[in-house]
């Protein structure tokens, strides 16, 4: 199997940096488990940074939180390789939130992961956040938790697992009194969502952003478990669903193609299309694409190739997709037909956005 571990800072740092113990046990673990490969996603590098610069209180300024990051990251891969002591070579690799809404910046992580994975040489992966903004600001990783899914996603991995504090996900808040652990969910719905809450003190993701990361991985196939970091055995535990709440990846008839679960879950629309009944009727219950006949208004600015968002006329988002036309041309085109579009720009695509390049919003 090919499994993308993620491990939250509360596990890898504590008062005094890096937690070395862990690191070592983690490094054993993995290299005990000969017939998997694996990919590290990791948090850590600002709780780091903080520890090495004396900071007691996570800032709340971007450019202090990028330099503790930068400041932090050197001692986080030194304390990886140390784990691992020349038993398996490692790669760094950083990664932005941009890196993966770009479609060819998305193909190039998934080439050289899959490279550097098929040389039996272990990625370790942090998000970049000495040259992201929003992604601190916002936390739009989610404490690498979105990362992780998206980094399992890109690889193909046949498992995702996300090591935290807590057992997994409990029915209630975990210290309400009869709270239950949650062992098994077939499918993420709003129920779960509305179950967590909370953050931790170092990391920016509480199960809320864990719950998130599973839905993007099981609907791209692949089985999460989360679970409690602290258990001794936890590898072993979470690969044979021991320990932790499992979700169930999406059948194989029912998952999405690559290409639409990076249109769904990855990319960044760059503008948006309004259009009539029946475009949008088509687009949702026949999985057909959008003709330029049918579409009402153009918004934004945005090139072809781009990932626009299609809504109704008033302006309720439920597709997107790729647009095979630039948004000017769009907007000399829009409600016309086949005949006017050719005397208009020259030439003519049949659809805007083909229903392979589309996936209705969920």
């Amino acid at each position: 199997m090919r499994i993308v571990v993620k491990i939250g800072s509360t596990l890898i740092t504590g008062n005094q940096g890096v937690n070395h113990i862990f690191l070592q046990q983690l490094a054993s673990k993995i290299l005990a488990q000969k017939e998997h490969s694996f990919a590290v996603v990791t948090s850590g590098a600002i709780a780091t940074g903080m520890v090495k610069m004396g900071v007691r209180e996570k800032p709340k300024g971007v450019v202090m939180l990028q330099a503790l990051a930068a400041i932090g990251q050197s001692d986080l891969i030194k304390a990886y390789e140390g784990a691992f002591d020349e038993r398996k070579i490692l790669a760094q690799v950083l990664l932005t939130n941009h890196d993966f809404s770009d479609r060819m910046r998305y193909l190039n992580i998934r080439n050289t992961l899959n490279m550097i994975l098929t040389k039996s040489i272990i990625p370790i992966i942090n998000e970049n956040d000495t040259v992201t903004v929003m992604d601190i600001k916002k936390a739009a990783f989610g404490d690498n938790d979105t990362l992780a899914a998206h980094v399992a996603t890109a690889i193909d991995s046949d498992l995702l697992i996300i090591l935290t504090n807590v057992e997994g996900l409990y029915d209630r808040n975990p210290e309400e009194k009869g709270a239950k652990l949650i062992r098994k969910i077939e499918q993420i719905t709003d129920k779960e969502l509305d179950m967590c809450n909370g953050k931790t003190a170092l990391g920016r993701g509480g199960m809320a952003t864990k719950l998130q990361a599973a839905k993007i991985a099981s609907e791209a196939g692949i089985k999460v478990v989360v679970c409690n970091g602290n258990c001794p055995d936890y590898l072993n535990a979470a690969i044979s669903e021991k320990i932790g709440t499992s979700f169930l990846p999406m059948r194989e008839g029912a998952k999405l193609s690559e290409k639409k679960h990076w249109i769904m879950f990855a990319s960044e629309p760059k503008g948006k299309i309004k259009v009539n009944e029946n475009a949008m009727k088509c687009a949702i219950g026949k999985n057909c694409g959008i003709t330029p006949d049918g579409v009402l208004e153009v918004e934004g600015q945005f090139e072809k190739g781009a990932v626009i968002e299609v809504a109704d006329s008033e302006g309720n988002v439920l597709c997107k997709g790729i647009t095979n036309y630039f948004s000017f041309e769009l907007e000399k085109i829009k409600g016309k037909n086949h005949n006017e579009i050719e005397k208009i720009l020259g030439f003519v695509y049949e659809e805007v956005i083909s229903g392979s390049d589309m996936v209705v919003a969920g």
